[in-house]
């Protein structure tokens, strides 16, 4: 079995990773949130910050609640943005 692409598709996950993270990206600069501001609110580090938001394969998928809500709150991310991502 092999998983991740196959013939040019994706994983529905990865396809609502990368969605997710470009997300998050676009609304850190539509509401000049900084990554520092974003991990001190956090407590996560640089590292995990790019683990979950950088350009190539992202895994937002491995944050907690918790985390998720400082997004929510602090991105002001839409009920529909936040569906969309765990469905």
């Amino acid at each position: 079995i092999v998983l991740g692409r196959q013939r040019g598709f994706k994983l529905q996950s990865t396809k609502q990773n990368e969605d997710f993270a470009h997300l998050v990206r676009v609304k850190m600069v539509e509401h000049d949130v900084t990554r520092k501001k974003l991990m001190e609110l956090t407590g996560r580090c640089s590292g995990t910050m790019v683990n979950r938001f950088g350009k190539i394969n992202p895994t937002p998928d491995e944050m907690s609640i918790w985390e998720l809500r400082i997004y929510y709150k602090v991105l002001k991310l839409s009920d529909e943005d936040i569906l969309n991502f765990i469905r």
